[in-house]
């Protein structure tokens, strides 16, 4: 008689402990970051409305403050395990009113960048798929990409790091041979050192490139959410926030300087200009091929459901987190017994994507810029703020705890990161017209639903206290080597 195999199973509100590595962790932050979407999308605009060709030298600007946030994001997570991340931080660093305001931001920020990527999906889906004569109607590519997420998350999440990796590869290899195209034909002279000029950088414009440069490397903090997850956390979540951070920092610079040369610093800015969708499509098609440019349009779809599935990912463990704590319904707590997948919390994710999906539709919003943009915008603009109370509550918990902590890296350098990325929010609230798009006027109001979901969250924070049966987030207090 067959002796049936035995099944692991998981506490019934516990995430599955120790599957995800550093790099099963880098793959997740990198796919949601989509960096074929966004040199596809975001590079045209940003160099036809923003600095032209200085772009490089502003993600350059970028990328050195997320360094500095970075560095103190790494010294909390050794303190930290949980979760919760932003909101695990800015409680432990600010108290519990702040954190309750930070995890009610979070909710806003992550379940509309997450809802945003899914309406670009959906279009660039009916889109290229109609480029090759099949012709759904946008809303059947929604139906097939949110089965296909609801699937994956619904199983370990290894089993989505393995999905985002493979993504992930196709899209960075194809770029990568345009760029290596872009040198072969213009040489190393061709990349000209002036996109770094400071009089270039920061000449006219400048504000609107930092704001989409920012909202390019929204994703990489998640590193943090997947502590709980990793096999040695300690250990994963800072090699995997540094290698991310680097990866995309690189790739991005890369990649936009090959662009401009390709067209010519003095050409760059009106060629984007004239025609941002094709941008970067035109450029494939003259130093590689028309294949390839073809081949890359599919990518950007394969591009956009990583992404779509990270934020997805990202945005479940943060109901999971809040439910844990407290300020969420206990529901959002349970988890598949098996797989350990925050299925319930996953599932309410899901079900606010169809929800708004189909209330746009209902309202004859095109996915794209009535939804998509507008809510991406949303959310990038939520998650930069995040990122800059993140850094104030390292700087505030390290005052109280450092404890050995080496100074620059626990203080000083995100004390840098809150001064960076509060410029960055400024630009974002000054600009955010660009950035949101939307061909309804109420959607330029967006962002007041940050304010009204912070005070509520700072509000019930304050009147629920701390819940002397509080599970988790793993506190080390110790200081770690």
């Amino acid at each position: 008689m067959p002796v049936a195999e035995p099944t692991t199973q998981h506490p019934a509100d516990h995430l599955d402990e120790g599957v995800l590595g550093t790099w099963d962790i880098v793959f997740f932050v990198l796919a949601g970051v989509a960096p074929m979407g966004v040199v596809v999308a975001v590079l045209s605009l940003s160099i036809a409305l923003g600095d032209g060709p200085g772009v490089p030298g502003t993600y350059l600007v970028t990328g050195a403050v997320l360094a500095q946030f970075a560095v103190g994001y790494v010294q909390m997570s050794r303190r930290v395990t949980s979760t919760g991340g932003f909101y695990t931080y800015a409680r432990e660093g600010l108290g519990r009113v702040a954190g309750g305001a930070a995890a009610y931001l979070a909710l806003i920020a992550y379940n509309a960048g997450s809802i945003g990527v899914f309406g670009s999906l959906a279009y660039f889906s009916h889109s290229v798929a109609g480029s090759f004569g099949v012709h759904f109607a946008w809303q059947w590519w929604a139906v097939l990409a949110f089965l296909l997420v609801s699937g994956l998350s619904y199983f370990e999440v290894s089993l989505s790091a393995k999905a985002l990796a493979l993504a992930l590869v196709c899209e960075v290899t194809a770029l990568l041979v345009f760029d290596l195209a872009v040198l072969l034909h213009d040489g190393f002279h061709g990349f000209s050192l002036q996109v770094f000029r400071p009089s270039v950088v920061f000449a006219g414009g400048f504000g609107v490139s930092l704001m989409l440069a920012f909202g390019s490397f929204v994703g990489f903090e998640a590193t943090a959410l997947y502590g709980e997850e990793a096999r040695d956390p300690r250990r994963s979540v800072p090699r995997a926030t540094y290698i991310a951070l680097a990866a995309i920092t690189g790739f991005y610079l890369v990649t936009m300087w090959a662009a401009i040369t390709s067209y010519g610093v003095t050409h760059a800015k009106a060629a984007a200009a004239a025609d941002p969708e094709n941008f970067v499509f035109a450029a494939v098609a003259r130093d590689v091929s028309g294949t390839m440019a073809r081949a890359m349009a599919v990518l950007v779809v394969t591009s956009l459901f990583a992404s779509f599935l990270a934020f997805h990912c990202n945005t479940a463990r943060y109901h999971y987190a809040l439910a844990r704590d407290g300020l969420l319904p206990r529901l959002l707590t349970r988890t598949h017994p098996r797989h350990g997948s925050p299925v319930v919390a996953g599932g309410v994710q899901l079900a606010l994507v169809a929800v708004v999906t189909t209330a746009f539709g209902l309202a004859h919003q095109d996915p794209y810029l009535g939804m998509g943009v507008s809510l991406f915008g949303l959310g990038v603009l939520g998650i930069v703020v995040l990122q800059a109370v993140a850094a104030a509550a390292i700087v505030a918990y390290f005052l109280r705890h450092r404890e050995g902590e080496p100074i620059l890296a626990a203080i000083v350098a995100p004390a840098l990161g809150v001064v960076g990325l509060v410029v960055g929010v400024v630009c974002m609230i000054w600009n955010y017209r660009v950035l949101a798009g939307g061909s309804l006027p109420v959607l330029n109001y967006l962002p007041w639903l940050l304010a009204v979901a912070a005070v509520i969250g700072g509000t019930v924070a304050f009147i629920r206290g701390r819940s002397p049966a509080l599970s988790v987030p793993v506190l080390a207090r110790e200081p770690q080597s």
